[in-house]
């Protein structure tokens, strides 16, 4: 009987050590130090930064920190200063050297001497020292305009007759070209062929490189005393006469 009961308590003492060791667990294997040294160093590695590029910095306006009442007392003196600069010599002399061409109201009308419809030559100059002229300067003998310019001066020839006037038709058509205008209209007044130009271009008429500005002018004690120029050709002869009445 005691043999049996120290057999049944051992064996029962047996099977609680097996409960308990498989009641307990095993102990997590730890990795080596070194290896998470390393993982640490890896993980704590900071990238160095970028340095930010500094944008030039704009230049202080100095004139920002003035008061108000320095800057329009600056602008004064700039603008006094300017008007006290001397002018470029050169630029007077280019100016003084430069001839002029064209004539304007006061000037004397130049000695040039022209031919009319029938070839006499006839220098204005000479003829506007004892009367008043009238001239007045068309594009092109017998076309419609001038041909309504010229009629218009037929028409009112008695009165500037009257009143002592010399009436001249111009422009660069040939003697000819003037002969056969004159008959073909009964003009009653001298027509003169300027072929080159030279006293439609003194009266400022001429256009470039060629052709006429319709145009009249007037002409007392031999100096220029009106000039209309791009004149209307149904108004030239009415404006003409009513300057002269004007006189």
């Amino acid at each position: 009987m005691t043999v049996k009961t120290k057999t049944t308590t051992a064996t029962a003492t047996l099977r609680r050590s097996a409960r308990v060791k498989a009641a307990v667990p095993e102990p997590v294997a730890e990795k080596p130090a070194k290896v998470v040294a390393k993982a640490t160093t890896k993980a704590t590695v900071k990238k160095p930064k970028a340095k930010a590029v500094e944008e030039p910095k704009e230049p202080k306006d100095e004139s920002a920190d003035e008061p108000e009442e320095s800057k329009p007392v600056k602008a004064k003196e700039s603008k006094r200063k300017a008007a006290e600069k001397p002018k470029d010599e050169d630029e007077d002399e280019t100016a003084a050297k430069k001839p002029r061409t064209e004539l304007t109201v006061g000037d004397a009308l130049p000695a040039i001497v022209l031919k009319d419809q029938d070839g006499v030559d006839v220098d204005l100059a000479k003829v506007a020292a004892d009367k008043t002229v009238v001239i007045f300067a068309y594009p092109r003998a017998s076309t419609p305009g001038c041909t309504k310019q010229a009629c218009g001066f037929r028409d009112l020839y008695p009165k500037f007759d009257s009143h002592k006037v010399a009436v001249f038709g111009l422009s660069a058509d040939s003697v000819k070209a003037q002969k056969n205008f004159q008959t073909k209209q009964n003009l009653p007044y001298q027509l003169l062929s300027d072929e080159k130009y030279e006293l439609i271009a003194a009266l400022g008429a001429k256009k470039n490189p060629k052709g006429i500005v319709r145009s009249h002018w007037i002409v007392k004690d031999g100096k220029l005393v009106v000039a209309e120029l791009g004149v209307q050709a149904t108004l030239s002869f009415t404006k003409a006469l009513k300057e002269v009445e004007g006189m």
